[in-house]
């Protein structure tokens, strides 16, 4: 599997941030697909289906706090073309540019396949660490994020290299 590699500026998005206990996600494809455990009872969908700007495009992204404790939270939400209004309880993302390796995954998979889904994802990013980075002339840029982008039945795995 051959990614696109693109650079690309600054990313808002507008969503949620969730506390994760980052002790059990130490490896990336631990992390992968997290939003399939993640508890969302406390979202407003109304509010979450009326931000403003949207691209079309849900990121899902960790962050580690600014504490330097290495605590981490999942942000989910909205990729914006601009920065609005943002809803009470939801806060703003911003990506720094960078150049991505950007992984597609289109999924064939239905609701009742949310488990084969997960694990696809899962692999996707075995492979990318794993197989491709070792042979692709590339090098993982540790000073950025990687991320997941979902539209549609499509997924996109964000890798930032150089």
């Amino acid at each position: 599997m051959n990614p696109i590699i693109k650079e690309e500026n600054k990313i808002y998005a507008i969503g949620y941030s969730y506390e994760a206990d980052w002790t059990k996600l130490c490896h990336t494809v631990d992390r992968a697909a997290y939003w399939s455990v993640t508890d969302f009872s406390n979202m407003d969908k109304d509010a979450y289906a009326n931000i403003e700007n949207k691209s079309g495009m849900e990121i899902a992204f960790w962050k580690c706090k600014e504490t330097g404790d290495f605590e981490m939270r999942f942000f989910f939400g909205e990729r914006v073309d601009t920065v609005g209004n943002v809803p009470d309880g939801m806060e703003v993302l911003e990506i720094p540019e960078a150049k991505y390796a950007i992984f597609t995954l289109d999924s064939q998979f239905t609701a009742a396949d949310q488990k084969s889904y997960v694990q696809a994802i899962k692999d996707l990013w075995q492979y990318i660490f794993d197989e491709w980075f070792p042979g692709s002339g590339y090098r993982h840029d540790d000073d950025k994020c990687n991320f997941e982008v979902y539209s549609g039945n499509e997924m996109q795995i964000y890798v930032p290299i150089y």
